[in-house]
């Protein structure tokens, strides 16, 4: 498992997320919200076996990044790790399993460090995480269902060389959208549950001024957003305050329902 750090979103939507990291010569996923057989195919297709994956980090309960785990676990007994909150459904696992905090840093044997930090989705042990190489110094952060971008968030994930950047819907798409109840789109965009395409970029400013120059943005909707709509409004919105792209800063989408061409660092 040598060659240099690498990052691969397998699935990236609300039907399902799983991300691969590659760090310090260690696989990682984060999450594994698909069937075991999709992400075992996806894994395959990305040049990687499941076997080799040393870990699984679950950012938080919704079925969307865990569905998966059950099966991936009795199948290749990979060790799970997520809040006691995360962990509370899955009582059925056939793996090692660590009980993480939400401020925990966790170490991998023979291989990269993992840091969580808590986000304000509307789920208890919500967490986001930075994949740290304790070699190079290189880092990979995955932030998705965020609710919101916090400072204390931003200090977490400042001057990673990667970032899994959610960019969940467009407001006016959302708005207009007659099979949503006003309830569920309350609960999209009220703080607590998924950022917008603009959002995410505000957030990005920040981040590009901050040392990091390379986005994949994830966890688009299906029904709320295009990548097309997500990638112009911010590319539009970062140009308006100067930030041109593939000049400050560069930008992938990540595909909803196949591995995307992430990133080698």
């Amino acid at each position: 498992m040598t060659g240099p750090d690498r990052i691969v979103p397998l699935y990236s939507s609300s039907h399902g997320n799983s991300t691969l990291i590659k760090s310090n010569g260690a696989y990682i996923l984060v999450d594994c919200g698909v069937s075991c057989k999709k992400v075992s195919q996806a894994l395959v297709q990305s040049g990687v076996y499941p076997d080799d994956i040393a870990a699984v980090f679950l950012t938080h309960r919704h079925t969307d990044h865990i569905n998966g785990v059950k099966i991936f676990s009795k199948k290749y007994h990979t060790p799970i790790y997520g809040t006691k909150e995360t962990l509370a459904p899955l009582d059925e696992l056939f793996s090692p399993v660590t009980e993480i905090q939400e401020n925990d840093i966790i170490k991998i044997e023979n291989g990269p460090e993992v840091r969580a930090f808590p986000t304000p989705h509307d789920v208890a042990g919500s967490v986001c995480y930075r994949v740290i190489n304790p070699e190079t110094g290189r880092s990979i952060s995955v932030m998705t269902d965020l609710g919101r971008v916090n400072d204390g968030m931003k200090g977490f994930a400042r001057n990673s060389d990667v970032i899994l950047l959610e960019a969940n819907y467009d407001p006016y798409l959302l708005e207009n959208n007659a099979n949503y109840p006003y309830p569920l789109k309350r609960r999209i965009s009220g703080g607590h549950g998924h950022i917008s395409n603009s959002e995410s970029a505000d957030a990005a400013e920040f981040f590009i001024q901050n040392g990091t120059k390379r986005f994949i943005l994830g966890h688009l909707s299906p029904e709320n957003n295009t990548d097309e709509i997500a990638s112009e409004t911010f590319v539009n919105l970062l140009a308006d305050r100067g930030l041109v792209r593939d000049v400050d800063y560069e930008l992938r989408i990540a595909k909803r329902f196949e591995p995307t061409e992430g990133y080698v660092l």
